[in-house]
């Protein structure tokens, strides 16, 4: 059992990480039926997990492999949910998406720059982005990562009730879309009390997606 689930394909040699789902409690295997996204985060791109059947192409358990950012969104949602005084068991098959801005695995964004030109323009994006979701949050980064190309598709195209970021530069959360010159401060090394409350009141909110 985990929490931490995600389908991978390799392209021309490097591998890309697709449908990437933090569970709220460890599951056996994903259910079409049962399972229900309660929210999304958005980062810059896969970093170190890796598949751990690297011939599956459908839902298989990660490897983290000092991955940072699945278990710290599991941390916040965990912690968020105490707080809103919600059971973790009423959503026993719920899992945040994780999704990114674009979706190569490598470690260093430096890197991973240089190898997704390869695939510019129509570089893989994930078919998850067309889901509606109760809510997004925004740890991309800032303006000056040269990543801005990659967050112009996010800024009209996302079908979402709520939208929550932490402001670097104001110390302070925000329920809007960060702009090109927004800097949505990474969750990882994010104190939770900076982030949690502003995910407890959209969680007592009711969910009309």
């Amino acid at each position: 059992m985990t929490n931490y689930w995600a389908r991978f394909e390799d392209k021309n040699g490097n591998i890309f990480r697709f449908d990437t789902r933090v569970y709220l409690k460890p599951i056996n295997e994903p259910s079409c039926s049962k399972d229900v996204c309660i929210g999304a985060v958005i980062g810059k791109n896969p970093g170190s997990a890796q598949p751990s059947d690297c011939n599956s192409a459908t839902l298989q358990p990660i490897i983290l492999d000092n991955d940072k950012l699945l278990p710290t969104v599991k941390n916040i949602m965990t912690k968020a949910y105490n707080e809103a005084g919600i059971a973790l068991e009423e959503n026993a098959n719920g899992y945040i998406q994780i999704l990114n801005l674009f979706y190569l695995c490598e470690k260093s964004i430096r890197m991973a720059k240089e190898r997704i030109k390869n695939y510019q323009p129509n570089y893989p994006i994930c078919c998850s982005e067309g889901n509606n979701f109760n809510f997004i949050l925004y740890a991309w980064g800032g303006p000056k990562d040269g990543l801005g190309c990659f967050k112009k598709r996010f800024f009209n195209n996302m079908r979402v009730k709520n939208n929550i970021w932490f402001d670097r530069n104001a110390r302070e959360i925000k329920y809007t879309i960060p702009d090109e010159n927004g800097f949505a401060k990474h969750i990882q090394g994010l104190s939770h009390e900076f982030i949690v409350p502003g995910i407890v009141e959209i969680l007592r909110k009711p969910v009309i997606l």
